[in-house]
């Protein structure tokens, strides 16, 4: 058995098509954060790579729906 972690607890199961949705989301906030709070003190550019960074590691450890496997052994 596989060991979830908090997203995966957290977080309702999606298709990839909506984690497609929510990382380029969360691009966009995390980057209009940076603008507002964190520019003055640290450049846009470096903002854009930490947001890159989170929506890639959102994508790609966000939870998926179940297989038809799984469903027909729970």
């Amino acid at each position: 058995m596989m060991r979830k972690g908090w997203l995966t607890t957290m977080l309702p199961r999606m298709t990839t098509g909506d984690w497609i949705f929510w990382s380029i989301l969360s691009w966009i906030f995390v980057n209009l954060l940076w603008i507002k709070f964190v520019e003055r003190f640290i450049p846009l550019w470096f903002g854009t790579i930490v947001a890159t960074a989170f929506a890639l590691l959102l994508l790609k450890y966000g939870p998926r729906p179940k297989e038809e496997e799984e469903e027909e052994e729970e």
